[in-house]
């Protein structure tokens, strides 16, 4: 059990000594600073049973106020196994409690934390999630305290104009949740600062279906048919941007313009094999979510039209992150679409529109489409046992190509692959 005193530290300015409570715990002491301040009037000097002199507080109202404070940290600890807590652990068990935690603060630290790691994206729906928290609470520092079932069941009923918000805002504000009381409680040690958990009782609304993206063939081969401006003033277009790394996006299975911002020079192989980890989920499989997938020929040549000094492409010494060059990208889109004659098309829309071709042209199962889009597993404990044959992405992705473009990749190349592969 920790023991208290209560003693000064030092003189301020104004010849007043700001009043401490002294904690020791396992050979280990720590002070916790009080309102109070005491003069020279409310010290004493006495005597050690060596002899050895030291100055105490004796202002009466002072120390009484802070036995009162000590009898409370008394309170507190006896309700906790603090043999198994640190000095550190009782410090912070005693001056934070429950109701003093933050959770904007500790919002603000988590989403940093995911802008360090390259998850901007992601970042920005969490941004967006805290803000309209803080819009409806209307206040700047939200304490865990404030989110109880009943405020964010409002929460969420004020904002009905939108079944996405709806879902996607408390479900993001439940995970910083869920992270804060990993961080805060340990109950090996019954230390509980978090107490309550209003998602255990709080239904979030389920999202909508969102609408199919995927088009049509005849509109993707209008799409890259299209009559586009290539330079401008010595550089590159928008819309020959967009062109091409739509063009990417579909040749290669489905990537993520994400991906193709990210990957390193050493992800693609010397004979064409690109391998790297999807972004949005590598944090969140155990695999990594790692994918190879043979680089068809008809975009080979884009490999070395954008080829990049730092990384594999140009795309992050143009552009600030991912998603500025989505942005981009996106915009070029609508460009390419009215040369075509066409709308609605996005860079996501290549994606859907591969699975939906593989599936529904080309006979592909589910989960062949999911292993080629690299998505989760529906089999992730038979999974664990099993060693990927990624070139039956090859030949998916063959299929898909041939289907749109009339182009495949020789059958000589993808038994050779399987070798390689298997030789690693």
């Amino acid at each position: 059990m920790a023991a208290f005193g209560i003693v000064i530290r030092g003189k301020r300015n104004d010849g007043f000594y700001p009043v401490y409570i002294r904690v020791s715990h396992q050979s280990n002491a720590s002070y916790i600073k009080t309102s109070f301040v005491v003069s020279e009037r409310g010290l004493k000097k006495t005597y050690t049973k060596t002899g050895k002199e030291k100055v105490e507080v004796s202002d009466v109202k002072v120390v009484r106020e802070c036995m009162n404070e000590i009898a409370g940290y008394v309170r507190r600890l006896n309700d906790v196994d603090s043999d198994k807590m640190t000095i550190q652990d009782v410090i912070l068990f005693l001056t934070t409690g429950e109701t003093d935690l933050s959770f904007s603060g500790f919002a603000e630290e988590f989403i940093t934390n995911m802008k360090n790691k390259g998850r901007d994206k992601s970042a920005s729906n969490y941004i967006m999630a805290t803000k309209r928290l803080h819009e409806f609470f209307g206040k700047d520092n939200i304490l865990f305290s404030d989110l109880t079932v009943l405020s964010l069941t409002e929460w969420i009923e004020s904002m009905s104009d939108s079944s996405r918000k709806r879902n996607l805002y408390p479900t993001s504000i439940k995970a910083m949740f869920n992270a804060a009381i990993l961080r805060y409680n340990d109950e090996d040690r019954d230390i509980i600062r978090i107490k309550k958990n209003p998602f255990n009782r709080l239904k979030i609304p389920k999202n909508k279906a969102s609408a199919k993206r995927s088009v049509e063939i005849k509109r993707i081969q209008d799409f890259f048919n299209a009559p586009i401006r290539e330079k401008f003033n010595n550089d590159y277009t928008k819309e020959k941007i967009a062109h091409d790394v739509c063009l990417l996006v579909f040749c290669l299975a489905g990537i993520n313009t994400a991906d193709l911002y990210d990957l390193e020079h050493s992800s693609l192989s010397d004979d064409w094999v690109l391998h790297y980890k999807r972004k949005k989920t590598r944090d969140k499989s155990s695999t990594g979510s790692y994918t190879e997938i043979k680089v068809p020929r008809i975009i080979r040549p884009l490999f070395k039209i954008y080829k990049g000094n730092k990384r594999l492409f140009i795309w992050s010494e143009r552009y600030a992150g991912p998603s500025d060059f989505a942005n981009v990208v996106a915009k070029g889109c609508k460009q390419v679409c009215e040369k075509a004659e066409t709308e609605g098309i996005t860079p996501y829309s290549f994606r859907h529109s591969f699975a939906t071709i593989a599936i529904n042209e080309c006979g592909a199962t589910m989960d062949d489409v999911a292993f080629a889009l690299n998505q989760a597993s529906a089999h992730k404990v038979t999974s664990i046992y099993v060693r990927p044959d990624y070139t039956r992405i090859d030949r998916l992705n063959n299929r898909v190509l041939r289907k749109v473009f009339k182009k495949q990749i020789c059958k000589k190349d993808i038994k050779r692959i399987k070798e390689l592969r298997k030789a690693r």
